[in-house]
């Protein structure tokens, strides 16, 4: 009987995976997630900074395209990150929090958004990595849900409010 000789060299299946992968460093879903927070929370300051301008105040000119602005670049990060192929397992969870935050930042409402965030609830474990650094990411996100809906609840509120 003849054996068959191992010709593969050692650590040859670890270089069939990305660099990203195979090295440990972020993947472009991580990087462009890790973009995506910022650039949300950054959206998040202009629409606080918004909500306390004053329409007459030269100060304030230009906030709202700025806000609207950051918003469109949020929705295209995301998108980005929605149409990424994955290399790690790390990278789905973070797909689907920019999903979440796509359509939180996009609802129409209140109702809509705390749909969204109910849904996340239920599916807590769909939201979670092993990575630290990608699960702090993750909670970036989750706070930045949070932060959304407050948002889309205040601005319900001062739509009510008298002119």
């Amino acid at each position: 009987m003849t054996t068959i000789p191992v010709i593969t060299r050692p650590g040859a299946l670890k270089a069939l995976q990305p660099a990203s992968v195979a090295d440990g460093s972020p993947t472009f879903i991580t990087r462009t997630f890790d973009t995506l927070t910022k650039a949300v929370d950054e959206a998040l300051e202009l629409e606080r900074d918004l909500s306390h301008a004053l329409s007459w105040d030269p100060a304030s000119t230009g906030i709202q395209e700025a806000a609207e602005a950051k918003w469109q670049d949020c929705l295209k990060l995301s998108g980005d990150i929605l149409t990424a192929q994955m290399v790690s397992a790390e990278d789905l969870p973070m797909q689907r929090m920019s999903m979440l935050l796509h359509f939180l930042i996009e609802s129409t409402g209140p109702e809509e958004a705390r749909r969204f965030q109910h849904l996340y609830f239920e599916n807590l474990e769909l939201f979670t990595a092993e990575d630290g650094d990608c699960q702090t990411l993750l909670q970036t996100g989750a706070r930045q849900m949070n932060a959304l809906i407050e948002l889309s609840v205040a601005d319900e509120a001062q739509n009510f409010l008298p002119n």
